[in-house]
């Protein structure tokens, strides 16, 4: 029989791992797993939860980024509201600092501005270990390649040996590897490749909506 399963995506790791230069921002996440890296033969994909935190417009390049962001999680929602399910954490903006650069470009310091993404690792580690106690689900795929979700897994496997755990990783292939400190408690790993990004796109227009893909991105 399939295995009931639920799935725990790291929004902001999966976007830098592999979306941020790439054409595929418009990404089905749903029909990513359900089509593209499960197999419907031995997984039911009974929900996607994704994580993410609502980008500041001080952090972008473009002033219409916190625009498409919104866009882009409203196109889920109403894709499916009834299998995709958004947590939003919040974004911290932290006082600017002077960093010193390199004299020879005629420039001492430079005003640097960092900014935080809170509350995503907490509430993937709560869910995932809420949901294994209520017993949800019979295997959990987590899509990150953040090693501070080891602790998470450790728990999973040994206060759940019976629960399936499954490792997608966000990365380039030949640019970075599967994280060793996640890896070594899953049941399996596979790779996000480009072809599965390219399968898994939205329609350009959500139906029964007036959600379009943004002309640029």
């Amino acid at each position: 029989m399939p295995l009931d399963t639920i799935v725990y995506i790291d929004g902001y790791n999966l976007y830098y791992g592999l979306l941020r230069k790439s054409d595929f921002k418009w990404l089905d996440v749903f029909q990513l797993f359900d089509e593209q890296i499960l197999n419907r033969s031995s997984a039911n994909v009974i929900e996607v939860r994704y994580y993410t935190a609502p980008i500041l417009g001080s952090m972008c390049d473009d002033s219409e980024s916190p625009q498409r962001q919104r866009q882009y999680l409203q196109a889920l929602k109403r894709m499916y509201p009834e299998k995709v399910v958004i947590i939003e954490g919040k974004m911290i903006q932290f006082k600017p600092h002077r960093r010193p650069i390199d004299k020879s470009l005629g420039v001492d310091f430079v005003q640097v501005q960092d900014f935080e993404e809170k509350k995503t690792d907490v509430s993937i580690a709560v869910d995932m270990l809420s949901d294994a106690c209520s017993k949800r689900c019979t295997q959990m795929v987590l899509c990150t390649n953040d090693s501070d979700q080891e602790p998470t897994l450790k728990a999973l496997k040994q206060f759940h040996p019976d629960m399936k755990l499954g490792l997608v990783s966000p990365i380039k292939k030949h640019d970075r590897y599967p994280s060793k400190d996640l890896a070594q408690y899953v049941d399996w790993q596979k790779n996000i490749q480009e072809h599965h990004l390219s399968s898994a796109q939205l329609p350009e227009k959500i139906p029964h909506t007036s959600i379009r893909k943004p002309l640029k991105w």
